[in-house]
């Protein structure tokens, strides 16, 4: 269960901040991300000490095999790493996916001293890389919809497993279980031992939906709402630009619940749903696909990129509806 609250609360939504902001963290990748006063082009974030172990365990989602094609800027802060996958070790990603790391400063805490530079990470064409990674399942996101984070700058080189790093380290210095400076190591005793540490891991619990076809929408989304928009919790001119997202934060109440548990239109309060920034307003009335950010949750992501609908296409709604 703790893993799962954590990963909705990394993945399901990046606020647009650097800095964090509750109730949940800006940061993919890290599970205790804040800033100091650093300027804003360089922040730095705090990350709690975990061995290569652990971080697999605690927060990886995909594991896969696969070789470096490029990088580039993406907006002012990210890099995105491109990268075509050969074996799938754990998860499902696309044949060719992209990774992307923020350029920041790092504290790392825990009675250990690494010289972490996240982001700060090097590739050459025609290796084998075992990668480690968590998927960025937010639907808010700019980066592309097959996107990854590395965690803690894992990458473990296959023909030379002595190049494997971590916190910008040799990974021999963090992993517990395997000596990955050994001369006898090789490619598949790696990719075994990490095998056995993904059978350990579960499954990603949502994923949001990529279609942008409505019936898709509908029959994949566990609540479709007639909302009305109230006051803000959060807008995203309140809250230092990122190149994660944009997001508005709306306090909103239950018009009509078209799908879904009749009871939560019965909550007697407001909740909130979280929009791409400066698409809803105060006082108009939407209907929204959506899905608690966990159980029991009063807290609703969008469940894709499309899932806003405007009042006059609540016929069409409910005429798929119907059909389900």
């Amino acid at each position: 269960m703790k893993r799962i609250i954590l990963l909705t609360i990394l993945l399901a939504l990046f606020l647009s901040a650097c800095g964090t902001s509750s109730p949940y963290s800006e940061l993919p990748g890290t599970e205790d991300s804040n800033t100091s006063n650093a300027p804003p082009e360089r922040p730095v974030a705090s990350y709690d000490y975990l061995t290569f172990e652990e971080m697999v365990l605690e927060f990886a989602t995909d594991v896969v095999i696969a070789q470096y094609i490029g990088h580039r800027p993406f907006g002012e802060s990210l890099t995105e790493f491109e990268f075509v996958v050969s074996e799938r070790v754990l998860g499902d990603a696309a044949d060719r996916i992209f990774v992307y790391a923020e350029r920041t400063d790092a504290h790392v805490m825990g009675g250990i001293m690494v010289d972490f530079k996240p982001g700060d990470v090097s590739f050459y064409p025609g290796t084998d890389y075992l990668l480690p990674l968590m998927r960025i399942s937010s639907p808010y996101a700019k980066t592309h919809e097959d996107g990854f984070t590395f965690l803690r700058n894992i990458v473990i080189d296959l023909n030379d497993p002595s190049n494997s790093t971590m916190y910008s380290e040799p990974l021999a210095l963090h992993a517990e279980g395997l000596d990955f400076n050994s001369r006898t190591i090789d490619k598949q005793e790696i990719v075994s031992y990490v095998s056995e540490l993904a059978m350990d891991i579960p499954p990603v619990w949502w994923d949001p939906i990529r279609s942008e076809v409505m019936e898709d929408i509908i029959y994949g989304s566990p609540y479709v709402l007639i909302v009305e928009i109230n006051e803000p919790f959060r807008l995203s001119h309140e809250v230092p630009p990122t190149d994660w997202a944009s997001t508005d934060i709306y306090n909103s109440t239950v018009v009509r619940v078209l799908k879904g548990d009749r009871d939560i239109g019965d909550f007697g309060h407001e909740f909130a749903v979280i929009f791409f920034a400066d698409t809803v307003f105060p006082g108009e009335q939407h209907i929204v696909a959506v899905t608690p950010i966990r159980e029991g949750a009063v807290w609703f992501d969008l469940t894709s990129r499309n899932s806003l609908f405007r009042m006059d296409q609540l016929d069409e709604i409910l005429t798929i509806l119907g059909h389900q």
